[in-house]
């Protein structure tokens, strides 16, 4: 990002005329992204050196390749800053990549000057002496999620010889500059690959990526994966018999992450979904493969559903290896959740994996592929609704007086709103002790129907909450909007999840008495509406009849029994497929079989239903 730019957009900031906009986390001291060690064979002192970050935490691995020698100038201190994640790029080859933006290992600003040195990863020292035909590749994507770099911003690849006197030893053997990208580079990964010369090939061999840009921000952004360095290596070697999971696996109860227990039981159908997986296969030939999905009860350990799918078309094969091709999901579909136990919390963990008969290791090295066949992810069902996975990668929020955020809800059936959760992170300034009106609509053309005054929190602890106790226990039906106002011209930002791209279209903002619904953030605002058990549940109130729609599932026409004013149709990324007024027969014939979210717009408020289309 570019001085000018930035000076935009702090003025922009200033002048109070911003929409929501993202911010870094500052993350406390102690929470430092984590050195992890790996059962990973690779002898990180000699040959082959490989890694794709599929089982690193947030920070590169120090005991497997990463900064392990601390006799030179490079050491794991040096590497830290990089931020191993699977949710900034896109279409990865493989499950998570390295980071470099303009953030230290703590989420805050770089030290020193505005521009320059940024982030860096660097090899444990290698031992190439007598080695030939030795290739270092590796795939690399500029942006992605993350505002792209610009001309000036550069990511570079240096190799070190103690036969070297200029540059104390190190010299740049490739670099890409901001201003020299193609068009699809933020959202493809392309493979480079550097031939190590003689002059490298020591026993003091050492490589690093660097990157040059904006230290003050998540700005500037490049991902670098798939790191590949061994001898012997052809023009052809380039092709990789690696059919590896990648993105997020998506949640069975989309596009929540959390729901109340008892709001499933009501209508577990109505929330089951099947879950999406993306893969990539590196080989230019497809291979068959067998996807395996497992759902646990992590109370007691025991398997919630099991199901197997062999019947799916082989990964999609990569034509190209030099550049990732288009991204490639898999329907896991079929999850029954019929069996979950009747308890007050249920912790679950699905996980998928592939299964195959081929040979496991990379050609003629100990590297097995295997790790990166695996992804898992937790879903909570207790007693409140969750967008979020728990983890913050930014904060999001304005810093106009009297704007709003809201963020839309729906139930099963008639509950009992009694608490809110908000993660309030730390930023700088930090926003702790700042007013906030708690608002919760029926309609957000309408006035609150509930509202609280609120001081922010800033968190203590990483992704830590703070619970709100509402001045009065508030009874909902169907769709509602839980949100905030703010009275003071200051940033206040609010938990950012970056791994949720559903959620998006659920954010409305207010900066000048209109909401308009979020088209530009992509992710999930971590503010959660908590809920009391069944057994408390007030029953005073009149529930607001559910309107009938069917068939569901449908070949494509479909009626709704009782009055309404239009219905809208969108995907769970959130991109709105249909739009028509009430009528006696919608026809949903032209779009694609899956699920979706069908929104019946009536005065009492909108109901929102999944529908699936055969």
């Amino acid at each position: 990002m570019s001085k000018f730019v930035f000076a935009i957009f702090v003025l922009a900031v200033q002048l109070g005329f911003t929409q929501l906009t993202i911010k870094p986390i500052l993350k406390p001291e102690q929470s430092t992204r984590a050195r992890t060690g790996a059962t990973q064979t690779v002898n990180p002192a000699s040959l082959p050196f490989w890694d794709d970050f599929s089982i690193t935490s947030d920070s590169p691995d120090s005991i497997r390749v990463w900064g392990n020698d601390t006799t030179l100038q490079w050491n794991y201190d040096l590497s830290k800053d990089v931020y191993v994640n699977a949710t900034l790029a896109v279409n990865p080859p493989t499950y998570k990549v390295a980071t470099f933006d303009g953030l230290d290992a703590n989420g805050g600003f770089h030290a020193g000057s505005d521009i320059g040195l940024a982030d860096q990863l660097v090899s444990d020292t290698i031992d190439l002496q007598g080695r030939a035909n030795v290739v270092l590749s590796f795939y690399w994507q500029a942006g992605g999620h993350v505002e792209i770099p610009e001309e000036g911003d550069s990511l570079i690849l240096q190799f070190y010889s103690p036969n070297i006197t200029t540059n104390e030893g190190w010299r740049t053997v490739w670099s890409k500059d901001g201003g020299d990208l193609e068009s699809d580079q933020d959202s493809v990964f392309t493979q480079v690959a550097v031939e190590v010369a003689s002059t490298f090939l020591t026993q003091e061999f050492v490589f690093r990526f660097q990157s040059y840009g904006d230290k003050d921000g998540p700005f500037d952004a490049w991902h670098v994966d798939w790191i590949y360095l061994n001898e012997n290596r052809q023009n052809d070697d380039f092709y990789y018999l690696d059919r590896g999971l990648t993105g997020q696996l998506t949640s069975p109860i989309a596009p929540f992450k959390s729901i109340p227990i008892h709001q499933f039981k009501l209508n577990e159908a109505e929330f089951t979904n099947s879950q999406f997986v993306q893969g990539f296969n590196l080989d230019e030939q497809l291979q068959p493969t067998e996807y395996i999905l497992v759902i646990k009860d992590l109370n007691n350990g025991n398997r919630i559903d099991s199901l197997e799918y062999g019947d799916k078309d082989p990964l999609f094969a990569n034509p190209d290896p030099l550049k990732t091709s288009v991204e490639r999901f898999i329907e896991l579909s079929g999850i029954d959740l019929s069996t979950i136990p009747n308890e007050d919390s249920i912790n679950l963990l699905s996980e998928v994996y592939l299964e195959s008969s081929d040979d496991d290791f990379l050609d003629g090295t100990n590297i097995n592929l295997r790790i990166n066949d695996t992804i898992r992810s937790q879903y909570l069902l207790h007693n409140y609704y969750a967008y979020d996975d728990g983890t913050a990668e930014y904060a999001a929020g304005t810093n106009i007086s009297g704007a709003q955020v809201a963020i839309k809800f729906w139930l099963e059936q008639p509950d009992t709103l009694t608490h809110v959760d908000i993660h309030f992170p730390n930023i700088d300034p930090p926003s702790n002790g700042s007013a906030l009106d708690l608002r919760i609509f029926k309609d957000l053309n309408d006035e609150p129907i509930q509202s609280q005054n609120i001081s922010v929190i800033n968190a203590s602890a990483l992704n830590q909450f703070t619970r709100y106790k509402l001045s009065r226990p508030l009874v909902l039906s169907d769709t509602f909007y839980l949100g905030y106002q703010q009275s003071k011209n200051e940033y206040i930002g609010v938990g950012f999840d970056r791994s949720s791209p559903e959620a998006s279209q659920y954010i409305y903002e207010n900066r000048s008495g209109q909401w308009e619904q979020n088209t530009r953030l992509t992710g999930a605002l971590m503010i959660r509406p908590v809920f009391a058990t069944v057994d408390s549940l007030v029953l005073t109130a009149r529930p607001e009849p559910k309107l009938k729609v069917y068939p569901n599932p449908t070949t494509g026409l479909v009626s709704i029994d009782g009055t309404y004013e239009a219905i809208s149709v969108t995907d769970f990324s959130g991109k709105k497929l249909l739009s028509e007024k009430a009528q006696s027969l919608h026809d949903f014939r032209n779009l694609k079989a899956g699920l979706y979210l069908l929104t019946i717009h009536r005065k009492e408020g909108d109901q929102t239903i999944k529908i699936i289309k055969k």
